[in-house]
């Protein structure tokens, strides 16, 4: 169902993407989406495995805020070296979808890169790579297969500009490939849908975390370690802890402690549900092991909720004074001591200077500007 309109258009080839078997994967391509779709027509391909699947392919083709979302859905082999093949034709029959495009957006290199350099060679159209990826930390690149650190080398040297979310992960590519052409476009948030709303009045401090509960990621196990020893300490609080991940493990944490008055655990919440929570908190907690620009931190941000966050990949980036704290990776005792002088009471900056922060750097206007500036300079050198 193609949309109809006169506007440029940005075809997105998306190695991650909110489908029926991962609710949430990739939701920050999503939210990209729709706000350049501001100003462009914008077509979403993306393609998966889906082991239930009975056919060999099943397409969907749905237009969601004014993206068309094209989900092809393919049937695994038991061999499993013939799914690169299979993934790569079912980018290719969601792409017959899409009659004609203007500029081919990329977003994470591998694997819908491969598809991104077929067309790039075929149609001689332009390509932009967002970058999201924690596979550009050197400790994780060294990790990857030989012939897939090959492949992503092949498409960064054809990528006409890059786009990455913080200036820790655009260096981290550059070293990769040096791409010439580079700008740090951080995550979107809408701020009309994350605002202040104002908690009521709490007798209890609340902490936050909102995630997909990965737990070495996360360090979900540090966070929970911090809590036990704030109530064996004795401090009036509670925590609450979830997101779309494995809730067992911290149940069981909760159980085995005794913590049942201090942690409320809870699983998966749709956009304004998580704004909910996060003007029911008077700090969020992110304790990661690495990370590149949560989404999280710039909607806690837009709810003026101050966040105690770790130093690691772009979060200091977009972390303004008196917003929260920055805490080193790991140092349990470091976010003991700055969760404490929350429980005190300490002053943060105001809620609507906080929210006016993400407004002016993260909201779908200024995000669709800053694109619309990339695709304008590459469509320019071929008129």
């Amino acid at each position: 169902m193609p949309l109809s309109t006169s506007k440029k258009h940005i075809l997105f080839l998306a190695s991650w993407y909110p489908n029926r078997i991962l609710l949430d994967n990739g939701d920050f391509i999503q939210r990209h989406a729709q706000a350049i779709a501001l100003g462009y027509e914008i077509t979403v391909v993306h393609a998966l495995k889906d082991e239930q699947l009975k056919e060999k392919y099943l397409v969907t083709d749905s237009v969601n805020r004014g993206v068309r979302e094209i989900i092809v859905y393919f049937r695994p082999s038991f061999f499993s070296p013939l799914n690169l093949l299979f993934l790569v034709q079912a980018f290719l029959l969601g792409v017959k979808r899409v009659k004609l495009f203007d500029v081919i957006h990329l977003h994470v290199t591998y694997p819908a890169g491969l598809v991104a350099l077929f067309l790039k060679r075929k149609y001689k159209k332009h390509l932009v790579l967002t970058e999201h990826w924690t596979a550009y930390s050197p400790e994780n690149f060294r990790t990857l297969a030989l012939y897939k650190r090959f492949l992503i080398r092949q498409i960064l040297k054809k990528v006409d500009y890059l786009a990455a979310v913080s200036k820790d992960l655009e260096e981290k590519v550059k070293k990769v490939y040096p791409i010439q052409k580079t700008q740090v476009i951080p995550n979107v948030v809408n701020v009309a849908a994350f605002g202040v709303y104002g908690k009521g009045d709490r007798s209890t401090p609340a902490f936050l975390h909102v995630s997909h509960l990965g737990y070495e990621h996360k360090n979900i196990q540090g966070m929970l370690n911090v809590a036990k020893r704030l109530s064996d300490d004795g401090y009036n609080f509670c925590f609450n802890i979830g997101g779309n991940g494995d809730l067992e493990p911290i149940k069981e944490f909760v159980k085995e402690h005794h913590l049942e008055t201090k942690i409320n655990v809870f699983g998966r919440l749709v956009h304004a549900e998580v704004c909910e929570k996060m003007n029911q908190a008077d700090c969020f907690i992110l304790f990661s092991n690495y990370e590149n620009q949560p989404c999280v931190q710039i909607e806690a941000f837009a709810c003026g909720l101050p966040v105690i966050a770790t130093d690691v990949g772009g979060i200091t980036e977009f972390f303004p004074k008196d917003f929260g704290y920055i805490v080193q990776k790991a140092d349990e005792e470091a976010l003991y001591q700055k969760m404490v002088l929350v429980i005190k009471g300490v002053s943060f900056a105001r809620k609507d200077e906080m929210n006016a922060y993400a407004k002016n750097h993260f909201s779908v206007e200024v995000i669709e500007k800053q694109y619309s500036q990339i695709y304008q300079e590459l469509l320019k050198e071929i008129t």
